[in-house]
């Protein structure tokens, strides 16, 4: 069934404005369009789809809504293909998990039930390339504990590169996503000690994936969640129970 059957068959028929958002999407995500790349001129699109120029604006403004479309202004702007970001993903769960009056701290929880299965998927399938990338990152955070952005950009690498691994898509935008909704609401820079400690957690973690032990690898990183939550609730509990906050 597609998509146009199933808004008939719900009561409301597609608009045409979705119709041309849904094309253009369908080339951007298909690869035909790529990130950077600028689309046809509206006058371009008026012609090629056969409709009015407001449709087009709108259609655009739908793609725009959904980062899969930046509208640059002035001399040579107009519409710009882009792909959509984990943040952007994040923000709209945030909407949801306000409806529902979550906190960060029912992120926390799924972690913990979650990071140590993509561990022990992402240890079968795991490449040395990956492997490598890995500590390269952990050593770099172990020779500069103090430098906190380089911390948290080689953490983030570390972290995706296990969803990555595990091989599956739907893991890795989840995983990704729940990740950052917890690192975006830390106020302030973890201590050295800290950054020191998830660093040799993570260390363990890796030392079990180069191993090819899921087992180990899925009881380090349990290890290594469950001490970073207990730093969370005991150093930031006063953040992670607030209800998640929705803003644009």
């Amino acid at each position: 069934m597609t998509t146009e059957d199933h808004r008939h068959r719900m009561g409301r028929p597609q608009k045409m404005s979705e119709r041309v958002a849904n094309v253009i999407a369908d080339e951007i995500l298909g690869g035909g369009i790529v990130a950077g790349q600028r689309l046809p001129t509206e006058k371009e699109m008026v012609a090629e789809y056969g409709v009015a120029r407001t449709t087009v604006r709108e259609a655009l403004r739908l793609l725009e809504s959904r980062d899969l479309v930046t509208i640059k202004a002035g001399i040579g702007g107009g519409p710009v293909a882009c792909r959509p970001k984990f943040e952007s993903l994040g923000n709209t769960m945030k909407l949801f998990l306000q409806l529902e009056g979550a906190n960060i701290s029912d992120v926390i929880d799924v972690r913990l039930t979650l990071e140590p299965i993509v561990a022990r998927q992402a240890t079968s399938s795991i490449t040395d390339a990956q492997l490598d990338t890995m500590q390269a990152a952990l050593d770099s955070m172990r020779e500069a504990p103090e430098d906190y952005e380089n911390f948290q950009e080689k953490n983030a690498l570390f972290q995706t590169s296990i969803y990555k691994a595990a091989g599956n898509p739907a893991f890795r935008i989840v995983m990704e996503t729940l990740w950052l909704l917890v690192r975006d609401a830390e106020p302030n820079e973890h201590p050295i000690a800290t950054r020191k400690a998830a660093t040799e957690a993570q260390q363990a973690v890796l030392d079990a994936m180069r191993e090819r032990d899921a087992d180990a690898a899925a009881a380090a990183m349990s290890d290594f969640v469950h001490d970073t939550a207990r730093y969370y609730r005991k150093r930031l509990s006063a953040i992670i129970s607030q209800p998640v906050h929705w803003q644009l």
